[in-house]
């Protein structure tokens, strides 16, 4: 039987860029599982796999520790400022792509960033490293569709852009 997994790095290793990280208790890991088990077995398999964020939340549920780590991936980002987020959290996109990894078979990174405007609209992508030109299509087609949450710089909506990175992985299970 085969099985799709997506091993997910939202954030490539915040913590580990900082040294006060070993200091702090170890993050969550989340996952998403398949709503339906695979055919002959009663457990549903894990299809996103990582990240420090949870998946199903929005930017405004996250703790401040969480908030602190997005954070951390942007350059001069003050205290009151905050990055653009998926108005709906991670999830529907996760979902998406785990979807389109099962009919793609896609292997490797994929690093895009999504600009994203003043009233949380998606612009433009920006693809830095792809698997496969078909998955990169797809995913810059979900990531466009996506509504966010605007940036916010110096307490007013500003533009800016979401960074988003996942690591494709098929596996026979």
């Amino acid at each position: 039987m085969r099985c799709a997994l997506i091993a997910v790095a939202v954030i490539l290793n915040a913590c580990q860029a900082n040294p006060a990280a070993d200091e702090r208790p170890p993050l969550a890991r989340y996952s998403i599982k398949q709503d339906v088990p695979s055919t002959g077995s009663t457990i549903r398999r894990e299809i996103v796999i990582g990240g420090i964020v949870p998946f199903d939340k929005p930017y405004s549920e996250l703790t401040v520790e969480q908030q602190r780590i997005l954070k951390s991936q942007y350059e001069r980002m003050g205290d009151a400022d905050e990055p653009p987020f998926p108005v709906n959290g991670l999830r529907p996109i996760y979902l998406m792509l785990a979807s389109g990894q099962q009919d793609l078979r896609v292997n490797g990174p994929l690093t895009i960033f999504v600009g994203v405007d003043s009233q949380g609209r998606a612009t433009k992508v920006s693809v830095f490293q792809s698997p496969n030109p078909e998955m990169t299509k797809f995913a810059a087609s979900v990531l466009l569709l996506e509504k966010y949450k605007p940036a916010v710089c110096n307490g007013i909506p500003c533009p800016m852009e979401f960074p988003f990175r996942i690591t494709f992985e098929s596996s026979l299970r």
